[in-house]
């Protein structure tokens, strides 16, 4: 086997051997669609592993990308995302097409290296042109993503619906984005809050909302 045959060679066993792992990872880790941004508090889906941009936050009423690469897709729910061209599926797919192409031609049919490697390059970057499409086109557009500025609890105002003790645990619910939610709260002032407290929730730590009640708040500031 000469040096080119066994770059080939190389590319192709590592590329597919690669996809193979991305997707069994990938199946163990909720399919694929398991969020890097977190469960947060409404829900949001985020795909592991396709190399995207953090979603745009919404400036002057409009949305705006931080990076100044790759393509902006819009999620389900409107959100800006920017998907990569260079992240792993497609990197992966590159190898495994050029090394399994060059290969075939140089090694099978006795293709001049040259044309062999133009002709693996080729193949690579249609190959990861075509997995690109996929995750921004389908898998990406697809899917809901949470925008950090729609998803902070301090400020959220709600009701108390489980008492909270001086020291102790209870519940609110609040509504956002038309759907009613419920948090864990503690008192943010040491003082027992009871049920229908209309409260506003000043921190957010641990997974516990801590509250005060609106009246005192507004009486405070």
């Amino acid at each position: 086997m000469d040096p080119l045959e066994a770059v080939f060679v190389f590319c192709f066993v590592f590329g597919v051997a690669t996809s193979i792992i991305s997707l069994l990872l990938g199946s163990f880790h909720g399919a694929g669609l398991h969020h890097g941004l977190g469960s947060g508090h409404d829900g949001g889906l985020h795909l592991g592993h396709v190399g995207h941009a953090p979603i745009a936050h919404g400036h002057a009423g409009g949305l705006t990308a931080h990076s100044e690469t790759g393509l902006h897709v819009a999620g389900a729910d409107g959100a800006l995302v920017q998907v990569s061209p260079f992240n792993l599926q497609t990197l992966t797919t590159f190898l495994a097409f050029f090394g399994g192409v060059g290969w075939v031609l140089y090694d099978t049919l006795g293709v001049a290296p040259a044309l062999a490697l133009i002709a693996g390059v080729v193949a690579g970057v249609a190959g990861g042109a075509v997995v690109f499409w996929f995750l921004a086109r389908v898998l990406v557009a697809g899917q809901r993503f949470m925008d950090p500025s729609t998803s902070r609890m301090e400020g959220v105002v709600g009701n108390v619906t489980q008492a909270i003790s001086a020291t102790g645990t209870g519940e609110i619910v609040y509504s956002r984005e038309g759907a009613r939610h419920s948090e864990g709260a503690r008192s943010a002032t040491g003082l027992p809050i009871p049920v229908g407290t209309e409260i506003v929730v000043v921190r957010y730590e641990r997974g516990l909302a801590y509250v005060e009640p609106w009246a005192s708040f507004i009486d405070e500031n």
